[in-house]
C-alpha cells in the first residue's frame, strides 16, 4: 500500500510505501556475483577511444568542450546505453573492466572519462565552485564538518552522494588512475533491501524515515544560505529514493542546534544499523583502469579507510562525475 504523508516542515506531500518492495535491485550478498556488476570493455571501444585521442593531440580541444556526437564512438554509445539501463532497472551498480590508464595522460584520462560520462547522462557541478570533474584523493585534511569525506582517507559507511542538495545526482561514476597501497575497499548497500529490512524489523519506525531529517550542507552553500537543510531518508517517485548519509544527518541537527533524540534519532539509528549490516554488501577494490558507476538514488556507496604510497605518484587518484538528466547543470540544479 501507498500512503502520501505531510512532511514535519511543509505542506509538501512525500509518497509512502508500507509493504516489501521487489525489484532487481533488492539484492543480498549472499546473492551476488560478480557478473552482476563487473563488465568487459572491448577492444572496440578501447580502438574508438585511441582514435579520439589521436584526433585530440592533432586539435587541442578544452574537455568541457568535448562532445560523443562528433567522434566515432558506436561501442561506446552502445557500451554505456547498457550501463545505463543496468544501473536504473537491473544491479545499480556497474564496473566497466577496464581501460589502459596506464597508457594515458592525466588529461587524456580526463578526456576518456569525460566522453564516456556523457554518453551516460549530462555531467553536473559538484561544489557551489562550479566544479565538472573532481579528483577524488586524499588532501591530508582531516573530516570535519565543512570538509567532505572524498577529499580525505577516513572510511566511509555507504551513503548517498549529496544527499543534502535540492537535486542529487542520479549516478555517480568513478574513474581509477591509481589505487592505495592499502585498504580502499568499495562497499555497496541496496536501499531497497534497507527499506525492506526496515519493514521487516522495525516496522513502526520506517514511517518516521519519511519525514525530514536536518542535514548540515558541508559548507557548500552561499552567503545568506542556511547551513541546513530538511528532506526525508526515503521517499517513492517511480521507484524508491534514499536520501541517507551517517555523517551529515547529526551534523545537521548540531549545526541547527536542534536536540536528535526521540523517534528521529531511533529511526536514524535503525536504519543505520542496518546499513552497516555486513550480509548486505557487495564488496571490492576498484582498480586502476576500472570504470565504476552507481546509481546514486537506490545504492548506498562507501569504502574503507586506506593507506597512500610514499611516493605522490602512486597516490590513490580517481576522477569522480555526477550524472542529473533533469534541472540546470548548476550544483543546487
Amino acid at each position: 500500500m501507498s500512503v502520501v504523508t505531510n512532511d514535519l516542515s511543509s505542506d509538501a506531500t512525500v509518497t509512502r510505501i508500507e509493504h516489501e518492495v521487489c525489484s532487481p535491485m533488492s539484492w543480498r550478498s549472499e546473492s551476488v556475483t560478480q557478473s552482476d556488476w563487473k563488465t568487459a570493455v572491448s577492444s572496440q571501444c578501447i580502438a574508438e577511444l585511441d582514435a579520439v585521442l589521436e584526433k585530440l593531440q592533432a586539435e587541442e580541444m578544452p574537455m568541457l568542450a568535448l562532445e560523443p556526437r562528433d567522434y566515432d564512438l558506436a561501442a561506446c554509445t552502445n557500451m554505456m546505453s547498457d550501463a545505463r539501463h543496468r544501473l536504473n532497472d537491473g544491479f545499480g551498480v556497474v564496473v566497466l573492466d577496464r581501460f589502459p590508464v596506464e597508457r594515458y595522460t592525466e588529461e587524456q584520462a580526463r578526456a576518456v572519462f569525460w566522453l564516456l560520462g556523457s554518453l551516460l547522462g549530462r555531467a553536473v557541478s559538484q561544489s557551489i565552485q562550479g566544479e565538472m570533474m573532481v579528483s577524488v584523493r586524499d588532501t591530508g585534511v582531516p573530516k570535519r564538518v565543512g570538509i567532505r569525506g572524498f577529499r580525505t582517507n577516513i572510511a566511509q559507511r555507504p551513503h548517498t552522494d549529496n544527499s543534502f542538495n535540492l537535486c542529487p545526482p542520479d549516478h555517480v561514476s568513478l574513474f581509477s588512475l591509481h589505487k592505495a597501497d592499502e585498504g580502499g575497499v568499495s562497499k555497496f548497500v541496496s536501499f531497497y533491501t534497507v527499506h525492506n529490512e526496515m519493514l521487516r524489523q522495525h516496522p513502526d519506525l520506517l514511517p518516521r524515515l519519511y519525514d525530514r531529517f536536518y542535514q548540515d550542507r558541508q559548507g557548500d552553500f552561499r552567503p545568506g544560505e542556511p547551513q541546513f537543510v530538511r528532506n526525508p531518508i526515503f521517499s517513492y517517485d517511480n521507484g524508491l529514493r534514499c536520501r541517507y548519509s551517517h555523517f551529515t544527518i547529526p551534523a545537521g541537527y548540531t549545526t541547527a542546534g536542534v536536540a536528535f533524540d526521540g523517534e528521529a534519532k531511533a529511526a536514524f539509528d535503525a536504519v543505520t544499523a542496518i546499513v552497516d549490516d555486513p550480509s548486505l554488501y557487495c564488496s571490492f577494490t576498484i582498480e586502476p583502469g576500472q570504470l565504476q558507476i552507481v546509481n546514486n538514488r537506490t545504492i548506498g556507496h562507501g569504502r574503507g579507510e586506506y593507506v597512500d604510497s610514499p611516493d605522490p605518484d602512486k597516490r590513490r587518484h580517481l576522477l569522480r562525475l555526477w550524472h542529473r538528466d533533469w534541472g540546470r547543470k548548476s550544483y543546487s540544479g
